[in-house]
């Protein structure tokens, strides 16, 4: 079963291994009988714990998010990610993108992307990467690929101003490769 982004076998296997990653966080948080409700449950501020993931940026937290979303009590590891490969396969509608893509773009003028955030982003997602130059330039394409695929995918449930910051995150990782490879290339 092929889970549904575009993009090369990098993005592919990243994706991959970001949904288990995801399952085995959300098992972990689903673990006790009474965490299911209280994931669910407004706190002070009116939020839920998932909404509060659904604030990130990060794809991992996109993804932990979705995945509790999809599982209503405890389940396996294997079950939560079975559910998150299943809702990930059927590729969303192009109406659907479309509206998340406006909705983000709707203030461009006003209050642009936020890069600076998403700068640090980046930076932060390669200081969790390891390996060499070389490595590093893939990994972070794959990045950039997912998130040029991820912010306006609607199966996803986050709010406006995270689609904004994942969007600014193309950005930045692509300049981050940038980077990369003008290191490696005087190398």
């Amino acid at each position: 079963m092929e889970i549904y982004v575009k993009g090369a076998q990098q993005q592919q296997a990243l994706f991959s291994h970001l949904i288990k990653d995801a399952a085995r966080s959300a098992c972990s948080m689903l673990a006790l009988p009474h965490e299911a409700a209280r994931l669910r449950s407004p706190a002070d501020d009116g939020m839920t714990a998932i909404e509060r993931l659904e604030l990130s940026p990060l794809a991992e937290d996109q993804l932990v998010a979705t995945a509790l979303r999809l599982s209503p009590s405890a389940a396996s590891a294997k079950t939560i990610a079975d559910a998150l490969q299943l809702h990930f396969t059927t590729p969303p509608g192009w109406l659907a993108v479309e509206a998340q893509r406006r909705a983000a773009w709707s203030d461009m003028a006003g209050r642009g992307l936020p890069l600076d955030r998403a700068a640090q982003t980046a930076a932060g997602i390669e200081q969790k990467l390891n390996g060499d130059e070389g490595s590093m330039l893939i990994k972070l394409r794959a990045y950039a690929d997912l998130y040029n695929d991820l912010w306006c995918d609607p199966r996803i449930a986050a709010p406006v101003p995270a689609r904004r910051e994942m969007l600014a995150l193309v950005s930045a990782l692509h300049a981050r490769c940038a980077a990369l490879d003008g290191i490696e290339a005087s190398s």
